[in-house]
Order: structure tokens, then C-alpha cells, then sequence
């Protein structure tokens, strides 16, 4: 087999036009990577937001972010995992014309993998499913990039311990709380680090929501949205994740978390004070999470640190795969399977088609 099947950038950014079936050779991996059969696969909005703002790569790149499926290869220098492992992982595709999500295979660093025990082989129904824990292939491709990138920002921008028994008196504000950011924030915030939980969402998410540990949910549509979130706060909102990450959203957030003390606010879009109207007189850190700095490589001129990885690798290495069982996914969006469903996949999320779900299909 020197050839495989992959789902590669056209050039075009017309709707219906970002992607084509093409053939690449098999990825070569690294003495820190694994080489990943793909049973399933899931789109996210990195996958259209870098190539059409220019962060990706060029015509011929492979497209897709999120993976699971069977370890086929392990370089010298891995020491979890072996050929056979039933695995969820992530990586920055987008960018290379030899490596991506959307392929046959695909090669992934070790430490943003994760082992999936007991997973069942047969294949969702196509259609709506309903939230469940990672118990199939589509479940477990639907997790891997979001709950990264929260690990990321909790770990280390925000510098969480799990044994910090005075987080149980402060709020972590999550604005977004049905994106698949927001729904794994959620869970770690509360059941991971033990803080109370408050979150925007559409009314129609909020059971769910509250079922997953936020203490109160607020509908981001509602004109006074920030007072109210304000008014319940109290001063004690000192975390805040903006999952949409906007610069209206951060200036949101940034307003509700007004009357607290040594406010820090994480965006995942490079959003900073200077997109915003700020008030001086108040003290904000603002942070960026750019989750794929965990793999240990640099990424845009930005350094991985040591420091990064090792507060990174505690989270997914030490903390993850005791929760990971309880953890439940967003509900899934199940398409077709083939390469013919990634047009229709990028194009659900380009149209803000899809809320509270995850877009998913097997290779």
C-alpha cells in the first residue's frame, strides 16, 4: 500500500467546493507518533476557519482535525500504545499536503492521543443522535480537539489545580456552553476542578447543560444577558472561557465579569483587550488557547513551553482517563460515510447550521 485515499483542499472557497477525493502516500511518522486506521472522523470550524482566513495550507492540503480508529504503526520512542489500540486523537490538519484528518490514515503525535476501552464496532445511525458517553467510533472522533483545547486553557492559562479545594467558591463563566468546547468545559470545570458553573446557551440547551454540571444557565439571546449574569455573579466570576470567541462575545464576557477581583478570560481565536472596549481602572489578564502548542511543536512563531506540556500532559495523562467514561459528548450529526460527506460536513458549519451537535461520518 503505498497510496491512500484523502479528503484535500481544492484552492476554491465556494460553498460545496472546499473539498475533493484525492490520493496521498501513507503517512510517515515521527519516534513520537502513531500511524491511525480511521473508522471516524469529525469536522470542527478549524477546518474551514484556517484555510479560508489563510491560516491553513494552501491547494492539496489534507483536510480534518479530529480522528478515531485502530493504531497501525507506533514510532520507537512510544510507550502507551500499541498496534490494535482502539484510540481518539487530535491534530492540526488544514495545513500539510502528506498528513490530515480526513484520510485512510493518519499520523498523530502520542501525547494528543487517547486509548478508547470498550468501544463498539458497529456504526451509528446515520441522522441525529443523542448525546451518550464514548462508546462508538463517531463518539469518540467527536471529542478529542474539544476536550483539548479546554485542557489547554484550564491546565495551563488558567493554571487550575484538581486539589485546590477554594475553587468550590468561585465561578467559572463558560459563554458558549452548547459548543463542543462548551459541553466538555462544563464537565471539567465541575467534575474535574470542582467550580460552580455558569453558561450561556439557546433555552433549548439548558436541561442538558444543567445536566452536565452548570449551575445556571442564561440564554445569550436575552438583551440584559450580561446583567444578569453580573447581577448572579457577585464578584466571585474570576474564569472566563469564551468558546465562541468573538469579539462581541469577548466583550460580553469581558462586561459580565465587571464588580470581580483578578479576572482572567480565554478566547480561542487570538482575541485580545485591543479588540475591546476596556475599562482601565480594572485589572483583566487575557489569554489565547492554541491547543495544537501541545503537541510540543511551535505552531505560527508561538513557543510550545515545557511548561505547557507538562501542565497539558497531567491533564490528558493523569485526570482524563478516569473521567473520560462519565464524560458525554455533544448529540451527533451522523452523515453518510465517504469522503462525498466533507463538503456537506464543512458546509453545515459554514452556514451555522449546526447547534449543540457535532457533525460526524466514518471514512
Amino acid at each position: 500500500m503505498s497510496q491512500i485515499k484523502a479528503s484535500i483542499f481544492t484552492g476554491s472557497t465556494e460553498f460545496g467546493k472546499l473539498a475533493e477525493e484525492g490520493q496521498i502516500a501513507v503517512p510517515e511518522i515521527s519516534d513520537t507518533q502513531l500511524l491511525v486506521k480511521n473508522v471516524a472522523v469529525a469536522a470542527n470550524p478549524t477546518d474551514w476557519k484556517h484555510i479560508i482566513i489563510g491560516m491553513g495550507g494552501k491547494k492539496g492540503c489534507v483536510i480534518g482535525s479530529d480522528i478515531a480508529g485502530y493504531v497501525e504503526k507506533v514510532g520507537s520512542k512510544v510507550t502507551n500504545f500499541k498496534k490494535g489500540d482502539a484510540v481518539a486523537a487530535t491534530l492540526r490538519g488544514n495545513c500539510v499536503a502528506n498528513n490530515g484528518g480526513f484520510a485512510e490514515y493518519t499520523a498523530v503525535e502520542q501525547v494528543l492521543a487517547q486509548k478508547i476501552p470498550n468501544i463498539q464496532e458497529k456504526a451509528l445511525s446515520v441522522g441525529d443522535c443523542p448525546p451518550s458517553t464514548i462508546d462508538s467510533f463517531e463518539a469518540a472522533a467527536s471529542y478529542s480537539l474539544s476536550l483539548a483545547t479546554v485542557g489547554v486553557s484550564f491546565s495551563h492559562n488558567f493554571q487550575f489545580k484538581e486539589t485546590d479545594s477554594s475553587n468550590a467558591d468561585k465561578y467559572v463563566l463558560i459563554w458558549g456552553g452548547a459548543t463542543s468546547s462548551g459541553i466538555f468545559a462544563i464537565q471539567v470545570a465541575k467534575s474535574i476542578y470542582g467550580f460552580k458553573v455558569i453558561t450561556t446557551a439557546s433555552k433549548k440547551h439548558h436541561d442538558f447543560l444543567k445536566s452536565l454540571g452548570a449551575d445556571v444557565t442564561f440564554d445569550y439571546k436575552d438583551a440584559n444577558v450580561v446583567e444578569q449574569i453580573k447581577d448572579f455573579g457577585k464578584g466571585k466570576i474570576q474564569y472566563a472561557y469564551d468558546t465562541v470567541s468573538s469579539s462581541q462575545t469577548l466583550q460580553q464576557v469581558y462586561d459580565a465579569t465587571e464588580g470581580s477581583e483578578n479576572v482572567e478570560i480565554d478566547n480561542l481565536l487570538f482575541l485580545s483587550a485591543k479588540n475591546i472596549k476596556t475599562d482601565e481602572k480594572r485589572d483583566v489578564k487575557f489569554h489565547v488557547t492554541l491547543v495544537y502548542l501541545a503537541s510540543g511543536h511551535d505552531q505560527n512563531g508561538i513557543e510550545s513551553t515545557p511548561k505547557l506540556q507538562q501542565d497539558f500532559n497531567h491533564f490528558w495523562q493523569d485526570l482524563v482517563p478516569d473521567y473520560l467514561p462519565k464524560f458525554k459528548t455533544p448529540a451527533l450529526k451522523v452523515l453518510n460515510p465517504g469522503y462525498g460527506s466533507v463538503n456537506e460536513a464543512l458546509d453545515l458549519l459554514r452556514n451555522n447550521k449546526v447547534s449543540g451537535q457535532k457533525v460526524v461520518f466514518r471514512i
